[in-house]
């Protein structure tokens, strides 16, 4: 019986470059997502507590009854549908503003520097599709639920991907 050769079939450079800018695009779109979601769900949590509270205390003080704040705390299971929405409509605007800026950007992307977050992010085995694939609503929140609940992989993850973002270089402003 004779052995089948598995052999890598010839693809050629541009198309390797076509995969690793799309890597890279996925990986600082869906990182900077998260990151932003993060930073917009606690402004919305302590912009809730705070105005929870200021109507509390302004109801109690005129004598109304609690359940005034009642509202306030259907606002509270409403804000993740309401994120859920953001965040996905902030996905599609960065995701379309990169594609337009592509070829502008493609002697940025050369950098070697740029490889070194998919290599941070393709090393780290978790549950979850890797950031740099085009992710979906699900996995991008799963990703924010993990780094809420702070574990340790993902948020060792994060804090070089953050510090990594901050070696790249810029494209020069015109």
């Amino acid at each position: 019986m004779t052995k089948k050769k598995s052999t890598q079939p010839n693809i050629p450079s541009e198309k390797k470059d076509d995969d690793r800018e799309t890597k890279i695009f996925n990986l600082l779109c869906n990182t900077s997502l998260v990151l932003m979601t993060m930073i917009t769900q606690a402004f919305s949590q302590v912009f809730t507590t705070i105005t929870k509270e200021m109507i509390t205390a302004l109801t109690t003080s005129l004598g109304t009854p609690q359940d005034a704040t009642r509202n306030l705390d259907d606002l509270e299971k409403n804000l993740p549908d309401t994120l859920r929405k953001e965040l996905m409509t902030m996905k599609n605007d960065l995701q379309k503003q990169l594609n337009e800026k592509r070829q502008s950007l493609g002697t940025l992307l050369s950098d070697p520097r740029f490889d070194t977050g998919i290599d941070i992010v393709e090393h780290t085995q978790l549950p979850l599709p890797k950031l740099t694939q085009d992710l979906d609503e699900r996995s991008l929140f799963g990703y924010l639920t993990l780094l809420q609940s702070e574990d340790p992989q993902v948020s060792a993850m994060f804090k070089e991907l953050f510090e990594w973002m901050n070696t790249l270089p810029q494209p020069t402003k015109k």
